[in-house]
């Protein structure tokens, strides 16, 4: 079944940005997400998770017991990139794909109606 965008409607639209936005972070954040649940099950001060934004970078540090267990950074630019531009790319290619509506035609009002002049 070939992917037809004329076919889908902004229902379709939205789930597969959600779809995208899932998996981006399942894919991108999965390690992570993991070693954080990891480090919050641990008795206070035993763990820790930060995250900074600074220098136009993103930043996320996983600690346990003293030492780093997952640690990534991204700058932010691509990072938006990332989040943002695989939609707004699917949305333009939505737009440009969607039919041609045709123009309403004008209405005939009766002339004969209670509101008409005498």
């Amino acid at each position: 079944m070939a992917l037809s965008f004329r076919r889908w409607g902004a229902r379709q639209l939205v789930l597969s940005w959600l779809a995208y936005w899932v998996a981006l972070v399942l894919i991108g954040l999965g390690p992570a997400l993991l070693a954080i649940w990891r480090v919050t099950g641990l008795p206070e001060g035993r763990g820790s998770v930060s995250a900074n934004i600074g220098d136009g970078r993103a930043q996320l540090t996983v600690i346990r017991e003293g030492t780093t267990i997952w640690s990534g950074s991204m700058g932010v630019t691509p990072l938006l990139l990332l989040v943002v531009g695989p939609p707004l790319a699917l949305w333009i290619v939505w737009l440009l794909t969607r039919p041609k509506r045709e123009p309403a035609a004008p209405s005939v009002h009766s002339s004969g109606s209670a509101n008409a002049t005498r």
